[in-house]
């Protein structure tokens, strides 16, 4: 509950307008007004939102995005779990419109559930194979009539204990409607998100990774079956996700969190 108190304290009164004249008519009726018109409100809400809470961003590959909104075709992004913050995030970074297919509950989470609503997003009920299955007939449909892209968490859940393990299973499944539509599929990996809402009054800035990969070769995903091509992703993800947590504890050892965000770029 606290960290929902210092998002209405930081961020309260933009997030209250816009909510009350536009996410949840938005979120209710959203036939009724242009994706593009809801996308471009949205993002400019995150990006507010998202400054307000001090992120210090390590982004590398970014071209790579810029490029596939450049060519104005739909594609599929993938991204490892960790944080509710994980679709905030990617909202943050993509100009252009994108949804994302998400956990069922999530539709009923405080602001990141009207969010996605929105922007056209699919919820996915990972208890019922059979609305799980239309859910993912519909975002190969979405996808082949080329109006949308979409974000996906291949390993179906957050990981909550990077301990264990530092991802869950990528299913193979998450990535057939992009195969089958024939559309790009943009890996991506990030770290660091479960940070940005929990109260830490002593950090001037609070570091996340992210890291958007080149599309996966064509030709790589033609020739080979969902499974191969999950663990390809699941591969390089993987070997990132060390880098950025790495990175990530070199930061605090360096003490960079204490310094404000006025003083500029330090990495």
């Amino acid at each position: 509950m606290l960290k929902y108190l210092r998002l209405v304290f930081t961020a309260g009164l933009r997030i209250l307008w816009d909510w009350l004249f536009y996410i949840l008519r938005y979120a209710k009726h959203p036939e009724r007004y242009p994706l593009e018109k809801r996308y471009a409100k949205v993002h400019k809400l995150i990006v507010y939102v998202v400054d307000c809470y001090r992120v210090d961003f390590k982004v590398k590959g970014l071209e790579h995005l810029r490029r596939l909104e450049a060519s104005d075709k739909p594609y599929l992004m993938c991204a490892n779990h960790e944080s509710n913050m994980d679709p905030i995030v990617m909202l943050y970074f993509c100009e252009k419109p994108i949804s994302f297919v998400a956990k069922k509950e999530t539709e009923k989470f405080p602001f990141v559930g009207k969010i996605i609503k929105s922007i056209d997003g699919l919820f996915m009920d990972r208890d019922d194979l059979r609305q799980s299955l239309r859910v993912m007939i519909e975002l190969g449909k979405r996808l082949e009539n080329g109006k949308l892209s979409y974000l996906i968490f291949p390993e179906g859940t957050r990981n909550k204990d990077m301990d264990k393990s530092l991802l869950l299973p990528y299913k193979p499944g998450a990535l057939k409607a992009a195969k089958k539509a024939g559309v790009a599929i943009l890996p991506s990996c990030m770290y660091g998100n479960e940070r940005i809402l929990p109260m830490r009054p002593n950090d001037k800035r609070i570091p996340v990774e992210l890291t958007f990969f080149e599309p996966l070769d064509q030709n790589m995903v033609k020739e080979n079956d969902t499974e191969a091509i999950a663990e390809k992703v699941m591969e390089i993800t993987e070997a990132e996700l060390k880098l950025q947590i790495a990175s990530n504890q070199d930061f605090f050892e360096k003490g960079y969190q204490k310094i404000p965000r006025r003083k500029g770029k330090l990495r």
